[in-house]
């Protein structure tokens, strides 16, 4: 229904819910009672980092690492077109914890990552269409995330974990490409 009326708003709601999804499914119990009731009163505004600007859809070449140290990882590299970038607050950021893992996708983990500082919004990315929902370029350049914030708390899962939470995103793309069709139909009578 609400992609009926502005479809933006459903990918806003998507790219949160996705974050969230993983969060609850995936997350260590600790992060379901840290992170959950913040993304449910919206004081976290979710999204996901998957994409990256050399990797584009192939999530196995992508270039972010996060290197343990101590309590904390320090993540470094970029990600583009995210969704929710520029005004979400917390992503699911995908990187390679080992980076010369075979095959490649058991080196990739994913963490969950406010922003602070570290990590930045490196620009707003102009669109043709689509614009009242934000796409960024994110940047971490030693961003220092907790270990503690590692979905699931194990490395080299990363890569299911994402592309399991992408299974609802398809859930919402359907169902926006419906509301949009439907809001037409109903302009159209």
């Amino acid at each position: 229904r609400v992609a009926g009326e502005w479809m933006s708003l459903a990918g806003i709601f998507n790219s949160h819910l996705i974050m969230a999804w993983i969060t609850e499914r995936l997350g260590t119990e600790a992060q379901k009672r840290d992170f959950l009731p913040r993304f449910a009163t919206g004081e976290l505004r979710g999204g996901i980092g998957l994409t990256e600007p050399d990797a584009g859809t192939d999530l196995q070449s992508i270039r972010t690492t996060a290197v343990r140290d101590g309590d904390d990882y320090v993540v470094n590299g970029t990600k583009t077109w995210i969704t929710n970038g520029v005004y979400g607050s917390c992503f699911g950021v995908l990187v390679k914890t080992d980076p010369e893992a075979q095959p490649r996708h058991k080196g990739m983990s994913l963490f969950i990552c406010e922003k602070g500082p570290g990590f930045t919004v490196g620009r707003k990315l102009k669109k043709l269409g689509y614009r009242s929902i934000d796409s960024a370029e994110l940047v971490f350049d030693g961003y220092r995330v907790p270990a503690a914030n590692l979905v699931g708390g194990e490395e080299g899962r990363g890569f299911h974990h994402a592309v399991g939470g992408l299974e609802l995103g398809r859930i919402n793309v359907a169902a926006r490409g419906v509301g949009l069709a439907t809001g037409a139909l109903n302009h159209a009578l």
